[in-house]
Parts: C-alpha cells; sequence; structure tokens
C-alpha cells in the first residue's frame, strides 16, 4: 500500500480488510460474527502503552518537545492519548496527507510541521 498500488485508507478501513484477508489466506472459517470481527479489527484501540513510556516521555518533555507519529488514524491516536494520559505536545498522523508511515512524506510533513515549534518560539 505504502508503493502506491493500492489506493490509500484509513487504518480505520484497513484494519477490517486486512482481517477478511488474513482470514481467506489462512482458511480460518470459524470467526464468522461481524461482532467478533469488528472487535477484533478494532483491537488497536485497546492496546496499552509500555510499562515506562509514560514515565519516559515525562521526563523528556520537560527539556524537548514531544509527540506522537503515527500511520494511525487521529481518532485512533487521540483515543489512545486521552486514556492513557500522554504527554504529548502534539499528535501527528499521516491520515491528512494519505500517507503510510513508512513513506517518506510522512516524516518530511512531521519535520515541516516541528520546524516551527521549537522550545522558545
Amino acid at each position: 500500500m505504502a508503493s502506491g498500488e493500492v489506493p490509500w485508507r484509513s487504518p480505520d478501513e484497513l484494519h477490517p480488510m486486512m482481517l477478511h484477508d488474513v482470514l481467506t489466506e489462512h482458511d480460518l472459517t470459524g470467526l464468522t460474527d461481524n461482532t467478533d470481527r469488528a472487535e477484533l479489527a478494532s483491537a488497536s484501540y485497546r492496546l496499552s502503552p509500555w510499562p515506562d513510556s509514560r514515565d519516559g516521555l515525562s521526563r523528556l518533555r520537560e527539556t524537548h518537545i514531544t509527540a506522537t507519529l503515527s500511520h494511525g488514524s487521529t481518532a485512533l491516536l487521540i483515543h489512545r492519548a486521552r486514556a492513557r494520559g500522554s504527554p504529548f505536545y502534539a499528535i501527528l498522523s499521516a491520515e491528512p496527507i494519505d500517507g503510510y508511515e513508512s513513506g517518506p512524506k510522512v516524516y518530511l510533513m512531521a519535520a515541516d510541521l516541528s520546524k516551527s515549534h521549537r522550545p522558545g518560539c
């Protein structure tokens, strides 16, 4: 998808599609209930952070601008940050530029956004 061969889709659209593909590819026929599939496809909303990440980010935030950069949807990133009390100054998603985390345009976007947000600015 990052190569552009497949049109861009948000991660919230991709997860159910990819789950369907995996279940089909591996002939996993036991998970047929749509409610169960939706719960599994939305598992990224329920992931827990690494145990030391909040403390580490809080310490970094004392002297640096902290941000998260992900190809996750903006809604997902905000949900995670709010639910876990993440100490970010910014939440950057590749979603507004139809990008994926591995694509260079995502990192260029983050670098451009961070130029005007240095301490003391």
